[in-house]
């Protein structure tokens, strides 16, 4: 015998599920903070940090 699901026992469709497993905004921020903090790469006022780890990745 089946168990019925979350989803059909809440009847969420597809676009509520989604938007509730996509990770919000400020997690990914907080991410790529914690990325660019692994690479030594702290907030600046010249913010080329993006460039920067790129040009780090290349030359490992």
């Amino acid at each position: 015998m089946d168990t019925p699901s979350p989803v059909r026992a809440h009847a969420e469709g597809h676009g509520h599920l989604g938007a509730r497993a996509w990770p919000d905004r400020c997690a990914v921020e907080k991410h790529i903070a914690n990325v660019f903090l692994k690479l030594d790469l702290p907030p600046s006022g010249t913010d080329y940090r993006r460039m920067l780890a790129v040009l780090r990745y290349l030359q490992s």
